[in-house]
């Protein structure tokens, strides 16, 4: 697949179906990653892999975090369940820590240029993901479950992988509102 190409069709899935993505997809995607810019070749990425009995404890700590002690639907429960357990593979991304804020700053942008490598890498072999954010990635126990030590790195997100259903085209801002040029 052609890079222009690859870059307009990578989208975010939302909806997984329970596919397993092959091993060699994955390593492919994390070398793709691993040569991403990096200004100050801090190299600050890290990606963790999680199993699906760790995500079982995800999905749980997710519900404790939505729900409380609250009863749950079953339509809630599925449509969370599914969330984070269909996906083929989930990703913990995760940034080394710093006290520099100049170098915290950079290093994120670093990692996230490694994320869209990852991205663009998986769509070339017709795979999605989603990167995702909320309370659970900030959550304490997260750290716990995935044997991430906070004081060495942050998480900035997950990486859900897999095949899925394509969301419908995003309507994007037309070039001449986003591009300027200045004699």
């Amino acid at each position: 697949m052609e890079i222009a190409e690859a870059i307009k069709k990578r989208r975010t899935l939302h909806i997984f179906s329970k596919k397993r993505v092959p091993r060699e997809v994955i390593e492919k995607s994390i070398f793709a990653a691993n040569h991403a810019p990096c200004h100050r070749r801090t190299f600050p990425w890290r990606f963790t892999n999680i199993g699906i009995k760790k995500r079982e404890l995800l999905y749980q700590l997710q519900l404790t975090l939505k729900f409380g002690d609250m009863t749950i639907d079953e339509s809630s429960l599925k449509k969370i369940r599914d969330k984070m357990l269909n996906p083929s593979h989930l990703l913990i991304a995760t940034q080394i820590c710093t006290d520099n804020q100049v170098q915290k700053l950079e290093d994120y942008a670093a990692c996230a240029c490694a994320i869209q490598n990852l991205s663009l890498s998986l769509i070339a072999d017709d795979v999605g993901c989603k990167w995702s954010t909320g309370t659970i990635t900030k959550d304490p126990n997260t750290y716990k479950i995935a044997q991430i030590n906070p004081s060495e790195e942050e998480i900035i997100g997950f990486i859900w992988i897999g095949y899925g259903t394509e969301p419908p085209l995003i309507k994007r801002p037309l070039i001449s509102t986003i591009y300027r040029e200045r004699d």
